[in-house]
């Protein structure tokens, strides 16, 4: 008997672990943060939305620990197509081989966040949020551990433009996975369209090859479709491509002083971090770029938890905008089998196909 009353607590808890809220074998948690992924809370004004996530994003302003190469080898049990279809500005609760739980950044661990507005430079053709954005949220954050012994980093960036009554606009943009010899995040301008990963690089190529073969780009036919008020283009229209390029405002060391994200949180407010150029087509059809817009920095840089841990920014496959302007495809570089794909970008896929 004495046993048995030992043992009824232990197995309470561990059922409450594995089979109650936020159990690694329940398909629900809700997060001690305000939810930004709700359909409730994607029915706000994007004013709201922003206030939500910066309030979660200061809650703790430490960084997340980077992960063991032992725990890095998680990445590839969960699914990519998370990246691609997740709702909202959250990353999602969901299930890997086995168990639940909230899917990890094991790229882009660690990083800073800070609020930005759009600034259309206006005479371009582009719609929806090109035209001009108040509510966004950036993230910088190097794509890998660094070592203060070596200049070696990969720095990147996450843009959200947040809209009324409906979800935000993403992106995502590198100088190279491969990374940069310089500790300047400045260093380089970012692109969504980037060059093919190193050898070294292959195995997480492969991994992203699950949802689609377009692992080098990320669409922007988003961004066109609705302005910030969540009001429908009639018309969209977008670039093949954009370049976000230092202003140099700012500029950091090449080698090791201080960890990157002091320097980032060193940026002031007002501050305009890239000028934005936007290349309407490939070159090969004969392309050219334009400054349309330049990205401000409307608070202060902060590192954050919430920010590092949970922060989410949705990929739009590069499907989407070659399957509405199909004369862009021959020129995208691809990767990964034929058959690669979530099933929305396979049935698209297969519809354009059956139109040749």
């Amino acid at each position: 008997m004495k046993v048995l009353l030992v043992l009824l607590p232990l197995l309470s808890l561990a059922s409450a672990k594995l089979f109650g809220s936020c159990g690694t074998l329940s398909k629900e948690c809700a997060s001690d943060s305000t939810s930004v992924s709700s359909d409730e809370y994607l029915l706000l004004s994007a004013a709201e939305k922003n206030t939500i996530i910066w309030d979660n994003c200061k809650q703790d302003t430490t960084s997340a620990p980077w992960f063991s190469s032992l725990e890095l080898t998680g990445l590839f049990k969960e699914s990519m197509c998370s990246v691609f279809k997740t709702q909202g500005d959250e990353l999602p609760w969901e299930k890997d081989l086995v168990f639940y739980g909230w899917r990890k950044k094991y790229i882009h661990t660690v990083g800073t966040v800070g609020q930005v507005e759009w600034r259309n430079l206006g005479d371009h053709p582009y719609t929806g949020l090109f035209e001009g954005a108040t509510q966004g949220i950036v993230r910088f954050s190097l794509a890998k551990e660094p070592s203060p012994e070596s200049n070696a980093t990969a720095p990147g960036l996450g843009l959200k433009l947040l809209r009324d009554g409906m979800d935000s606009a993403n992106l995502v943009a590198m100088y190279s996975v491969d990374g940069q010899d310089s500790w300047n995040f400045f260093k380089n301008n970012f692109t969504n369209h980037i060059a093919p990963a190193g050898l070294g690089l292959v195995p997480i190529a492969l991994k992203f090859s699950q949802a689609t073969n377009n692992v080098q780009q990320v669409a922007l036919s988003d961004f066109a479709q609705y302005g910030q008020t969540g009001t429908t283009v009639a018309e969209p229209n977008f670039p093949y491509m954009l370049t976000f390029q230092p202003t140099g405002e700012f500029t950091f060391p090449d080698n090791y002083v201080r960890p990157f994200t002091e320097d980032l949180t060193s940026i002031p407010s007002g501050s305009t971090l890239y000028k934005v150029w936007a290349l309407d087509q490939p070159t090969e059809l004969g392309g050219t770029e334009k400054h349309i817009a330049d990205l401000v920095l409307v608070s202060d840089m902060i590192t954050s938890l919430w920010g590092d841990q949970h922060l989410f920014f949705r990929h739009q496959d590069m499907v989407e905008d070659s399957a509405i302007k199909p004369e862009w495809e021959e020129y995208l570089e691809t990767f990964g089998l034929p058959s690669a794909g979530c099933p929305a970008q396979r049935a698209m896929q297969a519809g354009r196909l059956g139109d040749n």
